[in-house]
Formats: C-alpha cells, sequence, structure tokens
C-alpha cells in the first residue's frame, strides 16, 4: 500500500465514536483510549460509567492522556447516540430476533463508505463487561456487528474488541483515503445495496420520535395491542433501522400516521367539513 496521508484518514475517523456502557472498570476505559489513539480515533463515549473519574484511567491510558480531556459522559444511550444516522451495536449471542449482522470488517468497510460518501456520523456501541448490551439496547441499532473468533473460546475482554473494531475502521479508512487519491486503485469494499439520496438521512433522535408516533396510530387504529404488543415494536424498529430513511420519507411516513389517526378518530372528517362550508 502507498503512503497514506495520515490527517485524512484521522478526519474520516472523526466521523467515528465508540461508545461504552455501564463500564465498570476503569482500567476498561484506559485501555480502551489507547485502542482509539493507535488506531486515530478520538471519540470515546462514556454511559452512565459505574466509576469515574479514576486513577487507573489515567494509568492505563499511557500515551493516550490527551483523549481523556475529550471523553464525553451521557446518562444514557439514546444521549449517545442521538445525532448518529448508523449505529452498530456489538453483540456474540443469538438474540430474540434476527438483527443484520455484519463481521467486523464489513461493517467498518460500510462505516467509512457513508463517512467518506455522505459525511455520516457513526456510533459502535460496546455493552457491559459481564453481559453486554441489553435486548433493548440493541434494538436502538441499525446493525449488529460480531468479530469472528475461535468457536472453542470466543471470549474478548471489551477493551480488545475495541482494539479489533478501531483497528478495521483504521484499515477501512486508509482504503477510501487512498481511493480519493488515485481513483484507479482498486476498492475491496464488500457489496451491499449503495444508494444515493437526494436529502439527508434522519438521526437516532429523530428516529426516536418516529416510533413512538407509529406504535401509538397502530394501537389508536387496533392493529397493536398496547398492552401487549409482543414482539411488532421490535420488528419495525428493524424494518426502518434497515431502511434508513432521509428526511423527506420521514416527514411523507409521520404526515400519514397523523391522516390515519385523524381519519381514524374523525376529526379529518370535521375538519374537511368546516373548510368545505368556509369555501361554500
Amino acid at each position: 500500500m502507498s503512503q497514506i496521508d495520515n490527517a485524512a484518514v484521522t478526519a474520516h475517523l472523526s466521523h467515528v465514536r465508540i461508545v461504552m456502557v455501564n463500564t465498570t472498570l476503569p482500567a476498561n476505559i484506559g485501555s480502551a483510549l489507547r485502542a482509539l489513539k493507535t488506531m486515530g480515533l478520538c471519540k470515546l463515549v462514556l454511559v452512565a460509567p459505574k466509576t469515574y473519574p479514576h486513577p487507573d484511567i489515567d494509568a492505563l491510558a499511557a500515551g493516550a492522556a490527551d483523549l481523556i480531556e475529550q471523553i464525553e459522559i451521557v446518562e444514557s444511550l439514546e444521549d449517545a447516540i442521538k445525532d448518529c444516522h448508523i449505529v452498530f451495536g456489538t453483540s456474540a449471542r443469538t438474540r430474540t430476533i434476527p438483527w443484520p449482522l455484519l463481521d467486523a470488517r464489513p461493517a467498518a468497510e460500510m462505516s467509512l463508505k457513508a463517512v467518506s460518501e455522505k459525511q455520516q456520523e457513526v456510533a459502535v456501541i460496546f455493552g457491559r463487561e459481564d453481559r453486554g448490551l441489553t435486548n433493548e439496547e440493541l434494538a436502538m441499532a441499525n446493525y449488529h456487528v460480531t468479530i469472528p473468533v475461535n468457536s472453542d473460546y470466543g471470549v474478548l475482554n471489551v477493551a480488545q474488541a475495541i482494539q479489533v473494531i478501531c483497528y478495521e475502521m483504521r484499515m477501512a479508512a486508509m482504503q477510501f483515503v487512498e481511493y480519493a487519491a488515485d481513483p484507479e486503485a482498486q476498492m475491496h469494499v464488500t457489496d451491499h445495496v449503495d444508494m444515493q439520496w437526494d436529502e439527508p438521512l434522519v438521526t437516532h433522535e429523530q428516529m426516536e420520535q418516529f416510533y413512538p408516533h407509529l406504535e401509538k396510530m397502530l394501537a389508536e387504529i387496533e392493529f397493536m395491542d398496547p398492552k401487549n404488543p409482543r414482539l411488532l415494536p421490535l420488528r419495525l424498529r428493524r424494518l426502518f433501522g434497515r431502511i434508513q430513511l432521509d428526511r423527506m420519507e420521514y416527514h411523507l411516513l409521520r404526515g400519514i400516521f397523523t391522516r390515519v389517526q385523524a381519519l381514524n378518530n374523525g376529526t379529518w372528517k370535521k375538519s374537511k367539513d368546516k373548510e368545505d362550508q368556509s369555501n361554500a
């Protein structure tokens, strides 16, 4: 591989954040910082860490102490990813609902393609040391990402897993930077559907307003029992998370939900009658 513009690689990686949820051991936070630093990433978000700050963070972040000042602390996972367009949840276990699952390498390639072409914000979420992410937290992700490990001993410390993901992100960033510098260079990006948008994609925060609206509409027309929704809300999250709505599609669908609600409770007909009378 030819000499790569390190500043350009770092600029690409600045759109990728690593999110650690309810981390118990401060040493893992310090080790994660070193993992980020060695691969050129700089954004670490901690969701309600059990112990912070702590001397072990400084000790294990040897050489990456500058990143400690850049750590963002938030109280909820929603706050950590609200402005992101693509969210990956790390998972090593089979869950109740099969979710779009990618190995670390194609996940990184997809991420950096989104960064390179659309300047999207990407998050990779890592769970607790003892039990990972809950099903509810994984449901906030567009995709689940896994690291193909030895099936006889598939045990990775969270900081080790972060190192692997950061490495793959760097390799993908280097590939896109090299391609930008030399368009004739061979791109080896995993095949996936490539769509061009004329509108910006919506963020996670916007989708967290979308899902309650959708569920409320379905409850009002008695398609979903709000007291016993079963797996319908999760299946809808999986569907729309895979699609990735743009801004126009988002407002179009929410407009449809509002119209269905109005028709269902009769308010649309009343307002339409008033409009007809005023125009008479």
